[in-house]
């Protein structure tokens, strides 16, 4: 070993071993990352899907209530859109009980009293289409923090591969520095 120039085998080890710690204190932190982000983007995507479909179902029902067209005044169009109305509440009550943050059951709240009051036969407010549209913001901020968090992931993988590459070659060049010594017939004195 008297010509090896390389690094020192026992600091190659050290080197090595610190930087495998180093990846797997990473990687648990990727695999937890990734974890959450794909809990939030589930979760998110889900809501937002069935935000838009209520969102859809009130400007449907609001148009149906607030619109002076004598074909909404039929008795069919009427119990349509009551049969909407009924279904969006329970719909969005349901919802309701599933949001984690008060602020979100709220302005759940806020768009039931509005299909409520319309329903009662008073002029719906724009309350329950602006509190929708807060929803659904809400949302999609939920859905970019989850692509952030993804990309966090991305650069965390990075590290972690390039921490393994470093602890794989702190490792592998000085013993096959050695070995190619050994195999070329130099002999290897070992100083202890």
């Amino acid at each position: 070993m008297k010509d090896y120039t390389f690094i020192r085998p026992g600091i190659a080890v050290t080197i090595s071993a610190c930087t495998l710690a180093l990846a797997l204190v990473i990687g648990l932190w990727l695999v937890f990352s990734l974890r959450e982000a794909a809990q939030t983007a589930t979760r998110g995507a889900r809501t937002s899907e069935t935000l838009h479909r209520y969102n859809a179902g009130l400007e449907v029902w609001r148009e149906m209530a607030t619109s002076p067209d004598p074909r909404f005044r039929r008795a069919e169009a009427v119990a349509q859109r009551d049969s909407l109305g009924r279904s969006l509440r329970m719909q969005l009550a349901d919802l309701g009980t599933t949001m984690p943050d008060d602020h979100e059951r709220a302005l759940v709240q806020t768009v039931l009293g509005g299909l409520t009051s319309s329903s009662t036969g008073q002029v719906p407010s724009t309350d329950a289409r602006q509190a929708m549209i807060v929803l659904l913001a809400k949302q999609d901020a939920a859905m970019f923090q989850a692509a952030q968090a993804s990309q966090q992931a991305v650069l965390l993988a990075a590290l972690l591969l390039a921490l393994t590459i470093i602890a794989a070659g702190m490792l592998i060049v000085p013993m096959a520095w050695l070995y190619v010594r050994y195999k070329r017939g130099a002999a290897i004195e070992v100083k202890v």
